[in-house]
Protein backbone atom coordinates (compact mmCIF):
# COMPACT_ATOMS: atom_id res chain seq x y z
CA UNK A 1 0.00 0.00 0.00
CA UNK A 2 1.33 3.43 -0.84
CA UNK A 3 1.68 6.55 1.60
CA UNK A 4 1.11 9.12 -0.76
CA UNK A 5 2.91 12.77 0.65
CA UNK A 6 2.34 16.56 -1.29
CA UNK A 7 4.67 18.52 0.43
CA UNK A 8 3.14 21.19 2.26
CA UNK A 9 4.48 24.98 3.26
CA UNK A 10 2.56 25.32 6.26
CA UNK A 11 2.34 28.94 6.60
CA UNK A 12 2.20 30.59 10.09
CA UNK A 13 0.13 33.69 8.03
CA UNK A 14 -3.73 32.03 8.84
CA UNK A 15 -6.80 34.16 10.10
CA UNK A 16 -10.12 32.41 10.90
CA UNK A 17 -12.82 35.20 11.04
CA UNK A 18 -16.23 35.05 13.16
CA UNK A 19 -19.54 34.17 11.99
CA UNK A 20 -21.47 36.67 9.68
CA UNK A 21 -25.07 35.44 8.45
CA UNK A 22 -25.34 34.26 4.52
CA UNK A 23 -28.29 33.07 3.14
CA UNK A 24 -29.05 30.89 0.62
CA UNK A 25 -32.40 31.15 -2.08
CA UNK A 26 -34.28 27.90 -2.38
CA UNK A 27 -34.75 26.88 -6.17
CA UNK A 28 -37.15 23.73 -5.65
CA UNK A 29 -37.87 20.79 -3.56
CA UNK A 30 -35.72 17.32 -5.47
CA UNK A 31 -36.99 14.39 -7.09
CA UNK A 32 -37.62 11.81 -4.25
CA UNK A 33 -35.34 9.41 -6.23
CA UNK A 34 -32.45 11.61 -5.07
CA UNK A 35 -34.19 12.11 -1.22
CA UNK A 36 -30.83 11.35 0.55
CA UNK A 37 -29.00 13.75 -1.65
CA UNK A 38 -25.12 13.74 -0.69
CA UNK A 39 -22.95 15.16 -3.88
CA UNK A 40 -23.28 17.96 -6.42
CA UNK A 41 -20.79 18.93 -8.99
CA UNK A 42 -22.45 21.19 -12.21
CA UNK A 43 -20.44 20.91 -16.24
CA UNK A 44 -21.90 21.09 -19.48
CA UNK A 45 -25.05 22.67 -18.21
CA UNK A 46 -26.01 19.42 -16.37
CA UNK A 47 -26.61 19.23 -12.44
CA UNK A 48 -25.43 15.61 -10.96
CA UNK A 49 -26.12 14.05 -8.04
CA UNK A 50 -25.88 10.85 -6.40
CA UNK A 51 -27.65 9.36 -3.06
CA UNK A 52 -25.42 8.00 0.07
CA UNK A 53 -25.79 4.58 1.43
CA UNK A 54 -28.71 2.45 0.48
CA UNK A 55 -28.91 3.23 -3.35
CA UNK A 56 -27.66 1.43 -6.56
CA UNK A 57 -24.59 2.79 -7.77
CA UNK A 58 -26.34 5.87 -9.85
CA UNK A 59 -25.60 9.44 -10.88
CA UNK A 60 -28.53 11.52 -11.76
CA UNK A 61 -29.07 14.79 -13.48
CA UNK A 62 -31.02 17.04 -11.96
CA UNK A 63 -33.36 19.67 -13.55
CA UNK A 64 -32.62 22.78 -11.64
CA UNK A 65 -35.56 24.59 -12.11
CA UNK A 66 -38.16 21.46 -11.02
CA UNK A 67 -36.12 19.34 -9.05
CA UNK A 68 -36.93 16.33 -11.51
CA UNK A 69 -34.39 13.62 -12.57
CA UNK A 70 -33.81 13.86 -16.27
CA UNK A 71 -31.20 11.36 -16.69
CA UNK A 72 -29.96 8.26 -14.59
CA UNK A 73 -26.84 7.02 -14.82
CA UNK A 74 -25.30 3.70 -13.37
CA UNK A 75 -21.84 2.59 -12.45
CA UNK A 76 -21.91 -1.32 -13.92
CA UNK A 77 -18.73 -2.37 -11.08
CA UNK A 78 -19.48 -0.05 -8.44
CA UNK A 79 -21.11 -0.65 -4.89
CA UNK A 80 -22.88 2.25 -2.90
CA UNK A 81 -22.07 1.18 0.34
CA UNK A 82 -22.03 5.39 1.46
CA UNK A 83 -21.05 7.50 -1.03
CA UNK A 84 -20.57 10.60 0.18
CA UNK A 85 -19.26 13.18 -2.10
CA UNK A 86 -18.73 13.72 -5.98
CA UNK A 87 -15.99 16.01 -7.45
CA UNK A 88 -14.44 16.84 -11.61
CA UNK A 89 -11.90 17.58 -13.43
CA UNK A 90 -11.65 18.55 -17.06
CA UNK A 91 -11.88 15.09 -18.02
CA UNK A 92 -13.28 12.59 -15.04
CA UNK A 93 -15.35 12.44 -12.62
CA UNK A 94 -14.96 11.23 -8.89
CA UNK A 95 -17.10 9.49 -6.78
CA UNK A 96 -16.38 9.56 -2.93
CA UNK A 97 -17.29 5.56 -1.20
CA UNK A 98 -15.70 6.78 2.02
CA UNK A 99 -18.84 7.68 4.46
CA UNK A 100 -18.01 5.89 7.30
CA UNK A 101 -20.50 7.11 10.17
CA UNK A 102 -19.44 4.08 12.51
CA UNK A 103 -15.85 4.15 12.11
CA UNK A 104 -15.57 0.26 10.75
CA UNK A 105 -15.36 0.09 7.21
CA UNK A 106 -12.27 -1.11 5.49
CA UNK A 107 -13.55 -1.04 2.19
CA UNK A 108 -13.18 3.08 0.99
CA UNK A 109 -13.28 4.04 -2.14
CA UNK A 110 -13.43 6.60 -5.05
CA UNK A 111 -14.51 5.51 -8.13
CA UNK A 112 -13.36 7.19 -11.81
CA UNK A 113 -15.38 7.90 -14.45
CA UNK A 114 -14.56 9.57 -17.66
CA UNK A 115 -16.72 12.19 -18.49
CA UNK A 116 -16.76 11.39 -22.84
CA UNK A 117 -18.44 7.99 -21.77
CA UNK A 118 -20.94 9.95 -19.06
CA UNK A 119 -22.23 11.91 -21.23
CA UNK A 120 -22.38 9.38 -24.09
CA UNK A 121 -23.65 6.16 -22.07
CA UNK A 122 -26.41 5.59 -19.35
CA UNK A 123 -24.22 2.18 -18.23
CA UNK A 124 -20.76 3.32 -17.52
CA UNK A 125 -17.50 1.55 -15.74
CA UNK A 126 -15.15 3.55 -13.50
CA UNK A 127 -11.40 2.80 -12.36
CA UNK A 128 -11.33 2.56 -8.47
CA UNK A 129 -8.56 3.96 -5.81
CA UNK A 130 -8.90 2.17 -2.58
CA UNK A 131 -8.14 4.22 0.31
CA UNK A 132 -7.71 3.83 4.27
CA UNK A 133 -6.30 5.88 7.04
CA UNK A 134 -2.58 5.25 7.80
CA UNK A 135 -3.28 5.70 11.66
CA UNK A 136 -6.42 3.72 12.31
CA UNK A 137 -5.82 0.42 14.17
CA UNK A 138 -9.18 0.76 16.16
CA UNK A 139 -11.92 -0.72 13.82
CA UNK A 140 -14.54 -1.11 16.39
CA UNK A 141 -18.35 0.40 16.19
CA UNK A 142 -18.27 4.49 17.03
CA UNK A 143 -21.41 5.57 15.78
CA UNK A 144 -20.87 9.10 15.13
CA UNK A 145 -18.27 9.56 17.67
CA UNK A 146 -15.05 9.11 15.55
CA UNK A 147 -12.54 10.90 13.06
CA UNK A 148 -12.00 8.57 10.49
CA UNK A 149 -15.48 9.82 8.46
CA UNK A 150 -15.49 11.83 5.30
CA UNK A 151 -18.22 13.84 3.31
CA UNK A 152 -16.48 15.98 1.45
CA UNK A 153 -13.51 16.02 -1.68
CA UNK A 154 -12.64 18.17 -4.14
CA UNK A 155 -10.37 17.86 -7.44
CA UNK A 156 -7.29 19.75 -6.98
CA UNK A 157 -4.80 20.41 -9.54
CA UNK A 158 -3.10 17.01 -9.65
CA UNK A 159 -4.35 15.51 -6.75
CA UNK A 160 -7.77 14.90 -4.61
CA UNK A 161 -8.18 16.17 -1.41
CA UNK A 162 -10.21 15.04 1.23
CA UNK A 163 -11.89 16.96 4.06
CA UNK A 164 -12.55 14.51 7.24
CA UNK A 165 -15.84 14.88 9.15
CA UNK A 166 -14.91 14.52 12.80
CA UNK A 167 -17.54 13.41 15.10
CA UNK A 168 -14.87 13.60 18.22
CA UNK A 169 -13.79 16.89 18.08
CA UNK A 170 -15.12 18.50 15.37
CA UNK A 171 -12.60 19.28 13.48
CA UNK A 172 -11.27 18.69 9.92
CA UNK A 173 -8.31 16.74 8.55
CA UNK A 174 -7.20 17.07 5.17
CA UNK A 175 -5.85 14.08 3.20
CA UNK A 176 -4.26 14.23 -0.72
CA UNK A 177 -3.88 11.30 -2.63
CA UNK A 178 -3.27 10.74 -6.70
CA UNK A 179 -6.42 11.02 -8.75
CA UNK A 180 -5.27 7.57 -10.65
CA UNK A 181 -6.09 3.81 -9.46
CA UNK A 182 -4.38 2.53 -6.82
CA UNK A 183 -4.40 1.30 -3.32
CA UNK A 184 -3.54 4.53 -1.03
CA UNK A 185 -2.66 4.81 2.76
CA UNK A 186 -4.00 8.62 3.88
CA UNK A 187 -2.12 10.49 5.72
CA UNK A 188 -3.25 13.27 7.72
CA UNK A 189 -1.84 16.92 6.14
CA UNK A 190 -2.98 19.66 7.69
CA UNK A 191 -6.18 19.94 10.63
CA UNK A 192 -8.52 22.83 11.06
CA UNK A 193 -11.24 23.63 13.65
CA UNK A 194 -14.57 23.80 12.26
CA UNK A 195 -16.68 24.21 14.67
CA UNK A 196 -18.71 21.38 13.87
CA UNK A 197 -18.57 18.36 11.00
CA UNK A 198 -17.87 19.31 7.34
CA UNK A 199 -20.67 17.50 4.28
CA UNK A 200 -19.72 18.84 1.63
CA UNK A 201 -16.98 20.55 -0.75
CA UNK A 202 -16.60 22.54 -3.93
CA UNK A 203 -13.17 24.16 -5.30
CA UNK A 204 -13.97 27.43 -7.69
CA UNK A 205 -10.75 27.54 -9.94
CA UNK A 206 -11.83 30.84 -11.48
CA UNK A 207 -11.50 32.60 -7.65
CA UNK A 208 -9.23 30.21 -6.38
CA UNK A 209 -11.06 29.69 -3.26
CA UNK A 210 -12.70 26.30 -1.19
CA UNK A 211 -16.32 26.35 0.07
CA UNK A 212 -16.87 24.12 2.72
CA UNK A 213 -20.66 22.96 4.17
CA UNK A 214 -21.44 21.88 7.21
CA UNK A 215 -23.52 21.62 10.50
CA UNK A 216 -23.18 21.27 13.99
CA UNK A 217 -24.15 18.00 15.60
CA UNK A 218 -25.58 19.26 18.54
CA UNK A 219 -28.14 21.67 17.02
CA UNK A 220 -28.13 21.35 13.14
CA UNK A 221 -27.03 24.90 12.95
CA UNK A 222 -25.69 25.08 9.03
CA UNK A 223 -22.57 27.12 7.56
CA UNK A 224 -20.38 27.60 5.05
CA UNK A 225 -16.44 27.72 5.56
CA UNK A 226 -14.55 29.72 2.69
CA UNK A 227 -11.15 28.87 2.50
CA UNK A 228 -9.01 31.59 0.56
CA UNK A 229 -6.13 33.90 -0.20
CA UNK A 230 -3.45 29.97 0.36
CA UNK A 231 -0.44 29.35 -1.38
CA UNK A 232 -0.65 25.94 -3.37
CA UNK A 233 -1.81 22.88 -1.45
CA UNK A 234 -1.15 24.46 2.25
CA UNK A 235 -5.75 25.27 1.57
CA UNK A 236 -6.46 25.15 4.75
CA UNK A 237 -3.78 28.01 6.18
CA UNK A 238 -5.11 31.24 4.32
CA UNK A 239 -8.01 33.64 5.14
CA UNK A 240 -10.79 31.16 5.94
CA UNK A 241 -14.25 32.89 6.57
CA UNK A 242 -17.34 30.90 8.25
CA UNK A 243 -20.96 32.73 7.84
CA UNK A 244 -24.09 30.77 9.52
CA UNK A 245 -26.21 29.64 6.84
CA UNK A 246 -29.88 30.27 6.43
CA UNK A 247 -31.54 27.84 4.26
CA UNK A 248 -34.70 26.91 3.56
CA UNK A 249 -36.64 24.12 4.40
CA UNK A 250 -33.85 22.00 5.51
CA UNK A 251 -31.63 20.88 9.11
CA UNK A 252 -29.23 19.21 7.35
CA UNK A 253 -26.97 20.47 4.28
CA UNK A 254 -24.89 17.71 2.50
CA UNK A 255 -23.55 18.58 -0.49
CA UNK A 256 -22.13 22.02 -2.96
CA UNK A 257 -20.83 22.86 -6.37
CA UNK A 258 -19.77 25.77 -8.14
CA UNK A 259 -21.49 26.89 -11.24
CA UNK A 260 -19.98 29.86 -11.81
CA UNK A 261 -17.07 32.54 -10.47
CA UNK A 262 -19.42 33.81 -7.49
CA UNK A 263 -22.50 30.82 -7.83
CA UNK A 264 -23.10 27.75 -5.90
CA UNK A 265 -25.55 24.98 -5.67
CA UNK A 266 -26.43 23.53 -2.72
CA UNK A 267 -28.31 20.41 -1.69
CA UNK A 268 -29.95 19.24 1.87
CA UNK A 269 -31.37 15.76 2.49
CA UNK A 270 -34.53 14.74 3.46
CA UNK A 271 -34.66 14.39 7.41
CA UNK A 272 -37.56 13.67 9.75
CA UNK A 273 -37.07 15.10 13.12
CA UNK A 274 -39.81 15.23 15.92
CA UNK A 275 -42.44 13.43 13.37
CA UNK A 276 -41.98 15.94 10.94
CA UNK A 277 -40.25 15.33 7.66
CA UNK A 278 -38.38 18.18 6.07
CA UNK A 279 -38.11 17.90 2.16
CA UNK A 280 -34.54 17.73 -0.02
CA UNK A 281 -34.08 20.78 -1.17
CA UNK A 282 -31.64 22.54 -3.65
CA UNK A 283 -31.05 26.07 -3.21
CA UNK A 284 -28.11 28.49 -4.59
CA UNK A 285 -26.06 30.98 -3.36
CA UNK A 286 -23.83 33.58 -4.24
CA UNK A 287 -20.12 34.96 -2.52
CA UNK A 288 -20.29 38.84 -2.55
CA UNK A 289 -23.92 38.81 -1.24
CA UNK A 290 -23.59 38.51 2.49
CA UNK A 291 -21.28 40.63 4.59
CA UNK A 292 -19.12 37.70 5.79
CA UNK A 293 -17.94 36.52 2.24
CA UNK A 294 -17.44 39.78 0.16
CA UNK A 295 -18.05 43.29 -0.61
CA UNK A 296 -21.89 43.92 -2.02
CA UNK A 297 -22.32 45.69 -4.97
CA UNK A 298 -25.91 47.08 -6.93
CA UNK A 299 -26.37 43.93 -8.81
CA UNK A 300 -23.69 41.10 -9.62
CA UNK A 301 -24.66 38.20 -12.42
CA UNK A 302 -23.89 34.64 -12.92
CA UNK A 303 -21.82 33.07 -16.10
CA UNK A 304 -22.57 29.21 -16.81
CA UNK A 305 -21.97 27.14 -18.34
CA UNK A 306 -17.80 28.54 -18.03
CA UNK A 307 -16.39 27.80 -20.30
CA UNK A 308 -18.71 27.23 -22.95
CA UNK A 309 -18.84 25.68 -26.00
CA UNK A 310 -21.93 27.40 -27.60
CA UNK A 311 -24.40 29.21 -25.54
CA UNK A 312 -23.46 31.57 -22.81
CA UNK A 313 -26.27 32.04 -20.07
CA UNK A 314 -26.14 34.88 -17.45
CA UNK A 315 -28.43 35.76 -14.74
CA UNK A 316 -28.80 39.43 -12.60
CA UNK A 317 -29.16 38.64 -9.47
CA UNK A 318 -29.20 40.72 -6.08
CA UNK A 319 -31.72 43.75 -7.32
CA UNK A 320 -35.20 44.02 -6.08
CA UNK A 321 -36.55 45.39 -9.79
CA UNK A 322 -35.75 44.66 -13.18
CA UNK A 323 -33.21 46.91 -15.00
CA UNK A 324 -32.57 47.88 -18.03
CA UNK A 325 -28.99 47.16 -19.34
CA UNK A 326 -26.55 46.70 -22.13
CA UNK A 327 -24.14 44.06 -22.72
CA UNK A 328 -20.68 43.67 -24.31
CA UNK A 329 -18.08 40.96 -24.90
CA UNK A 330 -14.50 42.17 -25.51
CA UNK A 331 -11.58 39.83 -26.00
CA UNK A 332 -8.52 40.42 -24.59
CA UNK A 333 -7.06 42.90 -26.88
CA UNK A 334 -10.56 45.05 -25.39
CA UNK A 335 -11.95 44.76 -28.75
CA UNK A 336 -15.86 44.90 -28.65
CA UNK A 337 -17.06 41.33 -30.47
CA UNK A 338 -20.94 41.19 -29.48
CA UNK A 339 -23.19 43.99 -27.35
CA UNK A 340 -26.84 44.47 -26.91
CA UNK A 341 -28.44 47.25 -25.69
CA UNK A 342 -31.79 48.20 -24.10
CA UNK A 343 -32.16 44.53 -22.63
CA UNK A 344 -35.15 44.31 -19.82
CA UNK A 345 -34.56 40.47 -18.97
CA UNK A 346 -33.18 39.58 -15.94
CA UNK A 347 -31.40 36.09 -17.50
CA UNK A 348 -29.89 35.99 -21.46
CA UNK A 349 -28.51 33.43 -23.47
CA UNK A 350 -25.41 34.21 -26.15
CA UNK A 351 -24.18 32.46 -28.86
CA UNK A 352 -20.82 32.16 -28.46
CA UNK A 353 -20.25 29.04 -31.38
CA UNK A 354 -18.31 31.50 -33.58
CA UNK A 355 -15.81 32.74 -31.32
CA UNK A 356 -12.53 31.47 -31.45
CA UNK A 357 -11.30 30.06 -28.56
CA UNK A 358 -9.77 32.47 -25.77
CA UNK A 359 -10.68 33.88 -22.87
CA UNK A 360 -13.69 36.94 -22.91
CA UNK A 361 -14.88 39.33 -20.68
CA UNK A 362 -18.74 39.77 -20.27
CA UNK A 363 -19.57 43.01 -19.14
CA UNK A 364 -23.25 43.74 -18.01
CA UNK A 365 -23.66 47.84 -17.79
CA UNK A 366 -26.97 49.58 -16.33
CA UNK A 367 -27.24 53.24 -15.93
CA UNK A 368 -25.32 53.43 -12.48
CA UNK A 369 -23.05 50.49 -12.19
CA UNK A 370 -20.78 48.53 -14.26
CA UNK A 371 -20.09 44.56 -13.59
CA UNK A 372 -17.41 42.68 -15.74
CA UNK A 373 -16.60 39.10 -15.45
CA UNK A 374 -14.33 36.61 -17.34
CA UNK A 375 -15.53 33.66 -19.46
CA UNK A 376 -13.34 31.04 -21.28
CA UNK A 377 -14.41 29.91 -24.84
CA UNK A 378 -13.40 25.99 -25.79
Amino acid sequence: MKNYFIPLLFSSFSLTFTAQNCSATALTVLDQAVKETSGLIFFDGKLVTHNDSGDSPNLYEIDTINGNVTRTVTVSNATNVDWEDITQDDNFIYVGDFGNNNGTRTNLAIYVIDKVEFNSQTTVTADTILIQYADQTNFSSQPNSNNYDCEAMIAFQDSLMLFSKNWENEKTYLYTLPKSAGVYNLVKRDSFDTQGTITGATYNSFSNEILLTGYKSSNFSKYLWKLAQFQGYNVLSGVNTKCDLNITGSIQVEAIASKSNIGYFISSEEVTRFGITLDTYLSTYETGTNSSIGDNKKFRFELFPNPVDNYLNYIIRNITQVIRHRVKITNTLGEVIYEKQNILEMQNKIDTSSFPSGIYYVSVISDDAIQTQPFIKN
